[in-house]
């Protein structure tokens, strides 16, 4: 009964002896820095301590999807809620098959490397987080021993402390992706980008109509297996992890749908950057050619203008030299056409025998207008420039005229001048009157006052009836109509109130004598005072007219 006992501490002892002296300090906790360094020191480099029991499935399933995230530049995920082993294998049937009838011309074959597999979410949470927050080059660099590199695997202590004390910034693809995490999830990885296979999957996986379209019943009958399409209907595409980016479900489909895969991305990426630098030379080279088109067409209005400008000089010159001898003549002698009717009509005989009886010998006893027929009186001067600048010195006519109307006179003495007389006095006129006429023969000036006197808006109303000529007066006509009717709208609005009602009424009375008093005085000139809004308003009313 002894020795029973006495054997069971031996045994102990024993088992304790057969571990590794590594593995006994790591568990326990030296004391003395000194011991722990030695500890470390002795550990060989293909057992390195970890933070995790290294047996543990959870510590096999961080290394494992550390290993797929840094392997696989694209990670789907997707939601899935109890599905059957029979819809899981329904599932990855039709994948198998979507992802094999790709054309792999010009890339490689990833038919037997895209891969979907369930996931354990927290686990898949910490490896995100190592994956994210620790560096394991800087790691090794701040290590002091010479085991650093070994000591920075993704279940060591620097990855378990980076792990524990990172705070993910809200721009981080961590901080982004984190709410995606919730529930059961699956993983589809493929080892390389390729939007062809990618835009295979979603076929099966998530089908889009139009852009991603699922197989037809014809085409694939087995995709439209009831056991297949109740496990695709329990699978929800949540996100995605590209390139260390995060996208959602339209960012997947943007990288599903890029034309010609990667080769197509650096084609169109070419291209812009060609465009640019082809629109930046543009750019440049434009202010030099428009200096270069301007003086281009300098020279040749120059070139064009310059037989014109001495044909112009030379007839200038001319006609001043003409102007000079006109000048010198007498002035009794009156222009051709102030002469009697007979003298411009002399028959040929006549004329003959007239120009032989005048002597034009140098030296005459008498002037040779001595023999020429005298001119009657002209009130008009022989000279055309003379009878314009007359007309332009006439004080113009009266503004407010009498109906039938006047012809004002382009002479000096008020007589009525004809069309060929005054120099085109008589046209002159006519033409300036035509806007002064009225259809209800009033004077310009009452008339427009009348727009605002004559119980606005009624009156002007009537008035834009009847009155069809004068611009003047529509214009006004307009403009009282729609701001007073404007007015009347606003007196209904606040009728519940007696005061207001009264000062809009003064307010009313002010507008009408303002509005009435520039409408008399503009009617001399013709100027519009437009009120805002609504003179513009009557303004392109009447253009419209």
């Amino acid at each position: 009964m002894i020795s029973g006992p006495s054997s069971s501490p031996r045994l102990w002892l024993r088992q304790l002896g057969s571990r590794a002296p590594w593995r006994i300090s790591s568990n326990q906790k030296l004391s003395t820095s000194t011991r722990h360094a030695a500890s470390i020191e002795a550990i060989p480099s293909t057992q390195p301590p970890s933070a995790r029991p290294v047996e543990t499935r959870k510590s096999q399933l961080i290394r494992t999807y550390t290993s797929l995230m840094r392997s696989s530049p694209v990670i789907l995920l997707f939601q899935h809620s109890n599905l059957t082993a029979d819809e899981w294998a329904a599932v990855r049937r039709e994948l198998k098959r979507a992802v094999t009838a790709v054309n792999s011309a010009g890339q490689p074959d990833l038919a037997n490397l895209v891969q979907l597999q369930v996931i354990r979410t927290n686990m898949f949470n910490v490896a995100l987080k190592i994956i994210e927050f620790f560096t394991p080059e800087a790691a090794a660099a701040g290590s002091a021993s010479r085991l650093g590199e070994a000591l920075t695997h993704d279940l060591s202590e620097a990855a378990y402390k980076a792990m524990r004390e990172a705070k993910p910034p809200p721009t981080s693809s961590y901080a982004q992706i984190e709410p995606l995490m919730v529930g059961p999830l699956a993983a589809l990885a493929l080892p390389v980008i390729s939007p062809a296979y990618l835009a295979a999957a979603l076929t099966v996986l998530a089908p889009v109509p139009g852009k991603f379209p699922a197989p037809t019943r014809r085409k694939c009958p087995g995709y439209h297996d009831p056991v297949c399409q109740n496990g695709l209907a329990k699978l929800v595409l949540v996100g995605g992890r590209i390139e260390g980016k995060v996208f959602d479900q339209a960012g997947v489909g943007w990288v599903a749908g890029i034309e010609g895969g990667l080769d197509g991305l650096r084609s169109h990426l070419v291209s812009i950057l060609q465009g640019t630098g082809l629109g930046l030379t543009t750019t440049l080279e434009s202010g030099a050619r428009s200096v270069w088109l301007a003086l281009e067409g300098r020279k040749k209005q120059l070139d064009e203008g310059g037989a014109p400008a001495k044909a112009r000089r030379r007839k200038a010159a001319a006609w001043n030299q003409g102007r000079t001898f006109t000048d010198r003549r007498d002035d009794t002698l009156p222009p051709l056409r102030h002469r009697p009717l007979h003298q411009k009509t002399l028959p040929n005989k006549k004329r003959k025998g007239r120009a032989t009886a005048m002597d034009f010998a140098p030296y005459q006893s008498s002037p040779p207008e001595h023999s020429r027929v005298a001119s009657p009186e002209s009130v008009t001067s022989p000279r055309p420039s003379l009878d314009a600048l007359a007309a332009s010195r006439k004080s113009p006519p009266p503004l407010q005229h009498p109906q039938p109307r006047r012809a004002w006179g382009g002479d000096l003495d008020g007589h009525t001048a004809d069309g060929g007389g005054g120099g085109g006095g008589g046209v002159w006129a006519s033409n300036d009157l035509s806007e002064f006429d009225t259809s209800l023969g009033l004077r310009l000036d009452y008339e427009a006052c009348l727009a605002y006197l004559a119980l606005p808006p009624l009156g002007a109303i009537v008035l834009l009836i009847l009155e069809r000529n004068s611009d003047y007066v529509r214009f006004h006509a307009w403009q009282s109509a729609l701001l007073f009717t404007a007015i009347l709208v606003l007196h209904i609005v606040i009728s519940w109130s007696s005061f207001l009602s009264w000062i809009l009424f003064f307010g009313d009375v002010a507008l009408v004598a303002l509005l009435t008093l520039k409408a008399y005085r503009d009617a001399e000139t013709l100027d519009r005072f437009e009120v805002p809004l609504f003179g513009t308003i009557a303004s392109r009313i009447l253009d419209d007219e």
